[in-house]
């Protein structure tokens, strides 16, 4: 599972200005336990919650998750196909 890079995001957002998990999940229009839950690297982030991290704080993809997180290996048909 891919973990969020949360000490990047943190870094960045308080360059833009958002300081608390509040304003982060203010400008991410997510809710402020979401936002704690995934600094904490205790939920994955979603597809769209990386590209709106990367729209608000300019924070390249590669740079959002967490270098040796692990991503499922595919299983049955879907290796195959």
């Amino acid at each position: 599972m891919p973990t969020l890079h949360g000490k990047t995001v943190e870094s960045r957002a308080e360059q833009a200005g958002d300081k608390t998990h509040a304003q982060i999940a203010r400008r991410l229009k997510l809710t402020q336990s979401t936002v704690s839950r995934l600094l904490a690297g205790k939920t994955a982030p979603s597809l769209r919650t990386l590209l709106a991290i990367k729209a608000a704080y300019g924070v390249p993809l590669d740079d959002l998750v967490l270098e040796g997180a692990q991503v499922p290996a595919k299983t049955g048909a879907a290796a195959a196909g």
